[in-house]
């Protein structure tokens, strides 16, 4: 073995070893997700929170253990907005989205739907879309994030969702296709696992969801009209003032003694 490969060998040691023990989700401080100004989320806070408790955003991540791309940070992001019905999962848990996206949609008739995909996360939401439309469900807004095996074919553009969003980085091997009736973007500045936390994606995700939230229906609660009662006459100071009318135990109360006058 040359001095060369033991050197090689000893730097794959020291940067693979310690990402194999590693906890999952320990490099997401990789792709923090960047503070907003205020204003560019405000649209979020024109929606009345009971309609953003009717929009369920379901997350579902790639071959990414080490959450690099720091998708949970999206979704807590998204939390942050006031869309606090959100599921985050991996790709095995697609047949169990589908089955709750089923129970969702005849529990709650006023359910909106949103599905984002991380990288082959991208290709389990297009499938959980097209699962569910058997059942009559209509997803509201289906995002790919860096869905690089995606191509602008009808299979990648389900025909029950509503709006498609289609986010593509640099440095990948494939380099995905850009999609017809759908919003595309492409970042030149970020490689694939950058995807996510972009301030382009936060603010796009924000105003998305905005959209989607304002097709909830907004119920207004109004208090039955009080009816008052017109005022009694007041009694003129000839008349008799009413006896009152003796209940079943009156007989019971002390009653007042006559006595008879004396004569003198």
């Amino acid at each position: 073995m040359t001095r060369q490969t033991r050197w090689l060998r000893r730097l794959v040691t020291m940067f693979a070893l310690p990402l194999l023990l590693a906890p999952a989700g320990c490099m997401s401080f990789l792709n923090p997700v960047p503070t907003l100004p205020r204003e560019q989320t405000a649209c979020c806070a024109t929606v009345p929170q009971c309609s953003r408790n009717h929009v369920y955003v379901f997350f579902v991540h790639g071959m990414d253990p080490l959450d690099c791309a720091d998708l949970r940070g999206l979704r807590d992001y998204v939390q942050s907005l006031g869309f606090i019905k959100t599921y985050y999962g991996q790709l095995y848990h697609a047949g169990y989205f589908e089955k709750e996206i089923v129970r969702i949609h005849k529990e709650d008739p006023d359910a909106r739907f949103a599905l984002v995909g991380f990288s082959f996360g991208a290709n389990t939401v297009r499938d959980i879309c097209h699962a569910v439309e058997a059942d009559d469900v209509h997803i509201d807004l289906l995002v790919y994030l860096g869905g690089n095996t995606l191509h602008n074919v009808p299979e990648d553009r389900p025909a029950n969702a509503s709006q498609i969003v289609n986010i593509l980085a640099t440095g990948c091997i494939w380099n995905g296709d850009t999609l017809d009736d759908a919003i595309n973007l492409t970042y030149p500045d970020v490689y694939h696992f950058g995807s996510p936390t972009h301030v382009q994606t936060l603010t796009l995700l924000a105003e998305e969801l905005t959209k989607v939230a304002w097709r909830v229906p907004v119920v207004e609660w109004k208090l039955p009209p009080v009816e008052e009662e017109a005022p009694r006459p007041r009694p003129l100071h000839d008349e008799p003032a009413a006896k009152a009318e003796e209940g079943e135990w009156d007989f019971l109360k002390p009653r007042e003694v006559h006595k008879p006058a004396q004569s003198h």
